[in-house]
């Protein structure tokens, strides 16, 4: 059986083979609709994968799309996301972003993270992560001070050998938790 995919924010970049979801109807939406209003016209439970490339950076509350991500998503649906890192002139050039996100800004949401998990009962379960070095000499400072504490670099070092995207894979977490909404 083939995977459903939702691609949220498509844009005109539409992920091959997914549903596009996107505000703007000048895109490759196949649904067209306010992504900052809940429910998504979307049924619970509908998608295996879901994308959210250049996204979430521009929807100013958080918690509700992922928690919207969670409803259309399917137990184990992977949840693939890219924006830019905070410390990249990307995140801070574009007047229509209103978050900037570290590599822990979605450890917030899963399971087992160091972080307080009280923003949503909704949970998902970090798959992987990756930082993006543009291929400038100095990157591989950057690399490789990542490479031997990410945490350490993000605090003392992004700012100075800069990352410029990042993305993040999760998996969606049903089965056994508490819905509390």
């Amino acid at each position: 059986m083939e995977k459903r995919k939702l691609d949220v924010g498509c844009g005109g970049h539409k992920v091959a083979g997914a549903i596009g979801l996107d505000w703007i109807g000048a895109t490759q939406a196949d649904v067209v609709c306010d992504l900052r209003k809940f429910p998504w016209p979307i049924e619970e439970d509908s998608f295996d994968e879901i994308f959210a490339y250049n996204v979430m950076e521009h929807l100013s509350d958080c918690v509700g799309t992922l928690e919207e991500i969670h409803r259309v998503g399917r137990d184990g649906a992977l949840v693939h996301i890219k924006t830019p890192h905070f410390a990249s002139l990307e995140s801070w050039e574009d007047p229509t972003h209103v978050h900037h996100f570290s590599m822990e800004s979605f450890d917030y949401f899963c399971e087992g993270s160091r972080h307080v998990g009280h923003y949503s009962p909704k949970r998902f379960r970090v798959v992987a992560k990756k930082l993006h070095f543009g291929g400038h000499p100095l990157s591989i400072m950057g690399r490789m001070l990542h490479a031997l504490n990410a945490r350490k670099y993000e605090k003392r070092w992004a700012f100075l050998f800069r990352p410029s995207g990042m993305e993040i894979t999760l998996a969606v977490v049903k089965k056994g938790v508490r819905d509390e909404t």
